[in-house]
């Protein structure tokens, strides 16, 4: 199902302001945000293709060769959400209170780039950056 911009940078932020990095999981690798800002019981990014790291006018590239991907995101452990912003096609920035910004970027070719997963009891909401720059929300 596509969707429209504005709903989910309203959905996007609904998730995700104010809330911190609580762990990574490896398997995906994907970000657990701790929830207690949030409506949902349960907040998962999943980052499947190329990001980029900014800190201190520095930008770090890292894509899905990248052998210590895992070792950049753990980076962002503990760090708390300030914004988050989805950049048109379907690029994801995320702005940190150190001042740190994570830029996942949408186009991954023919994959997935990253993934989005909210959920409350049964409610549950998937948004997704798929290939061909489509973005998709489920409800």
């Amino acid at each position: 199902m596509m969707t429209d911009h504005k709903h989910v940078q309203q959905l996007l932020e609904a998730c995700c302001v104010h809330q911190t990095i609580d762990s990574l999981y490896f398997g995906g690798p994907a970000l657990q945000l701790l929830s207690d800002h949030s409506s949902y019981d349960e907040v998962i990014l999943r980052i499947e293709g190329t990001f980029e790291l900014i800190q201190n006018g520095e930008k770090t590239v890292v894509t899905c060769e990248t052998s210590d991907k895992l070792v950049y995101l753990t980076a962002h452990t503990h760090q708390k959400i300030a914004s988050v912003q989805l950049i048109e096609p379907n690029d994801l920035v995320i702005v940190f209170v150190s001042g740190m910004k994570l830029r996942v970027v949408g186009d991954n070719g023919q994959f997935e780039s990253w993934k989005l997963q909210a959920s409350v009891e049964d409610d549950k909401v998937l948004l997704v950056a798929g290939p061909d720059e489509r973005l998709s929300l489920f409800e």
